[in-house]
């Protein structure tokens, strides 16, 4: 199988047909297993840490949506970290399908959705995530971004240190405010809090 292949290379710690994701340096004593497969997020990117690191003060008991899931990694973490409930989407039927796959191996399984559709309803309280380059970003944020309640805060990463500049302007536009901010091998990732609708 091709997505064996490239997570065996890639995937840390990948054994017995699986990647084993040890989360206790984000502050969670349990390990991920995830299958393989097209789902971007075998946690060989440092976006995928980066949200990591950044996401682990804000999940215990909040709802969490996960915008553009991929494999499932990061709603699976949330999860694991104490989430209420997580609903992760994305419009790639196979990465949902390659989600729901690693969802059978979560112990957590009974607080996560995975859906090719954005949630019906968000309350407030919710912790979104994104994990994906800056122009993917703006196109899945046009399905969710005017039913954000406020105060909300977003956890993204994806964004190259050269379009920092862009990418900061456009979420301040939008009323984010940037609460935190780590970058790792070039790549950033961010807290922001909504203070104002645009």
């Amino acid at each position: 199988m091709i997505w064996e292949k490239q997570w065996e290379l890639f995937a840390p710690n990948f054994k017995n047909g699986k990647a084993h994701i040890d989360l206790t340096p984000y502050g969670c004593p349990e390990t991920l297993l995830l299958y393989p497969g097209p789902g971007f997020g075998d946690f060989s990117h440092p976006t995928t840490r980066l949200v990591l690191r950044l996401m682990q003060p804000y999940i215990k008991d909040h709802l969490v949506v996960d915008i553009g899931c991929g494999s499932g990694i990061l709603s699976l973490a949330a999860a694991a970290m104490g989430a209420s409930s997580v609903y992760g989407y994305d419009i790639d039927p196979a990465a949902v399908q390659h989600a729901q796959k690693n969802l059978k191996l979560s112990p957590h399984a009974k607080n996560i959705t995975f859906s090719e559709n954005p949630p019906q309803k968000i309350q407030p309280g919710t912790v979104f995530l994104m994990n994906m380059i800056s122009s993917e970003q703006e196109q899945a944020w046009s399905s969710i971004g005017d039913r954000i309640p406020a105060s909300a805060i977003l956890i993204a990463s994806g964004v190259l240190k050269e379009d920092e500049k862009a990418y900061l302007a456009w979420r301040k536009e939008q009323g984010f405010r940037m609460i935190q901010t780590f970058t790792e091998d070039h790549w950033c990732g961010y807290i922001f809090q909504l203070e104002k609708k645009s």
